[in-house]
């Protein structure tokens, strides 16, 4: 029997790397403040004309993202200070209130509106949420006739923002963890599956690594019987581009938008991945053999449920073990994680028969 192993952004989090979508926007924020402040540092704003007063001067900070309207700056920014809010958007908005041209509005617009969606909702922590939060985006140009166009654009400029951010983040030095290792190579338990298992001798490994990183070569390299599939690409890699996008066919609402033009389905994961060979590779080997599925890490949410739903009700499919997160002694993502798989699953009394029950399972790290 073989054993597939899905690879999340836990994984990566459990080595040290900062690849949390909080850790990314909190950066992104910080980054821009810094450079704002370069700007008043260097006085390279641009004086609007049209905010022209006998009192004080307006100015224009302005990039591919934001554009920041500012009074007086020359002289407030002596005593401005930057005071650490809960995030760094909130510490972005403190810092810039100080030089609002009108006391009663805000003073930042932005130019990538997608950005503005995700960074007021302080709820997302997740990749997967900013992938819904896309594809609700996308609903709402359907329903009310937006620029599509847009949208995608604004998307895609938050693609490569990811990929500079992680690029940051690959560099940093991680370690093997032994525990982990030994998990992903264990024997076949019986416990694990409803079915008597004739053998426990476990046959090839295949890893699904649904992270961007390169975190699994760690447990990979130098091992006989071992494939990897980078499923959602690799950063810096034009040879497997990134997928980052909207992955549920299921939904109710997909029907609708596959009426729709193109520009519609640009970020729709299914078409992403016909740009590889990987997702066909994925099916050769789940149609070889039996084998169980490891989830280390991947929330298994709907937004990559077409894809979770071809492994999980595949007919090979044997069993489903979840390595949870222990958030604190006393809580675990265990009942989330099989939620999620739920959702994945037509035949509900198949799924109760495959997922390994929480007295059966472990978590990924001690």
């Amino acid at each position: 029997m073989n054993r597939i192993i899905l690879i999340g952004n836990g994984f990566d989090l459990a080595h040290g790397l900062g690849t949390k979508y909080t850790n990314f926007i909190d950066d992104f924020w910080m980054t821009k403040l810094n450079t704002f402040i370069d700007s008043l540092k260097n006085n390279s704003l641009t004086r609007v004309p049209d905010y022209d007063t006998p009192n004080y001067d307006t100015f224009i900070y302005t990039d591919n993202d934001i554009s920041i309207y500012v009074k007086d700056y020359q002289h407030i920014f002596q005593s401005a200070e930057i005071v650490e809010a809960e995030t760094g958007f909130q510490t972005f908005c403190n810092f810039i209130s100080h030089f609002r041209p009108n006391a009663h509005q805000r003073n930042c617009k932005f130019n990538n509106l997608f950005l503005g969606q995700i960074s007021g909702k302080y709820q997302l922590e997740k990749w997967v949420d900013i992938e819904e939060e896309y594809y609700s985006a996308l609903l709402n140009c359907l329903e009310n006739k937006k620029n599509i166009t847009k949208l995608n654009k604004d998307f895609k400029r938050i693609q490569i923002l990811l990929q500079i951010y992680l690029s940051k983040q690959i560099e940093k030095k991680i370690s093997l963890n032994k525990n982990i290792e030994k998990n992903m190579y264990l024997p076949l338990l019986q416990a694990d599956f409803i079915e008597d298992i004739n053998e426990n001798k476990l046959d090839k490994v295949f890893f699904l690594n649904f992270n961007y990183t390169s975190t699994i070569k760690l447990y990979s390299d130098c091992r006989k019987d071992v494939k990897t599939i980078n499923i959602h690409g690799q950063i810096n890699n034009p040879s497997n581009p990134i997928v980052f996008g909207y992955g549920d066919e299921m939904d109710d609402n997909y029907k609708r938008i596959e009426k729709e033009n193109n520009d519609f389905l640009q970020h729709v994961k299914s078409f992403m991945y016909s740009r590889t060979n990987n997702y066909k590779e994925l099916l050769a080997f789940i149609n070889s053999d039996v084998y169980q599925v490891y989830t280390m890490g991947l929330s298994c949410s709907t937004s990559d449920r077409t894809l979770l739903s071809t492994l999980f009700e595949h007919e090979h499919c044997k069993s489903i073990k979840i390595f949870y997160y222990n958030r604190t002694s006393s809580e675990n993502d265990y009942l989330d994680i099989y939620m999620n798989i739920s959702r994945s699953f037509k035949n509900k009394e198949k799924m109760r028969k495959l997922v390994v029950s929480f007295e059966n399972s472990i978590p990924l790290t001690d």
